[in-house]
């Protein structure tokens, strides 16, 4: 059994990423990465994918990826 404070949160599904990009509001300023929301709810799905797999690495290794 592994013991800690933090209660367990399971990592987001593929669903949940769609749903977040569908709630992305268009017509807004991009954020500090430069890339706006209508580029997001209209990439293909292949592409929906990388952002995808990248939050699920961040999430399993609680760290940000240096570049």
């Amino acid at each position: 059994m592994y013991l800690t404070a933090e209660p367990l949160v399971k990592e987001p599904t593929q669903e949940e990423m769609e749903k977040a990009i569908c709630n992305l509001k268009i017509n807004k300023a991009p954020g500090e990465d430069s890339i706006i929301a209508e580029l997001i709810k209209n990439a293909s799905q292949e592409l929906k994918t990388w952002p995808y797999a990248l939050t699920c690495k961040i999430w399993r290794d609680e760290k940000m990826p240096d570049d």
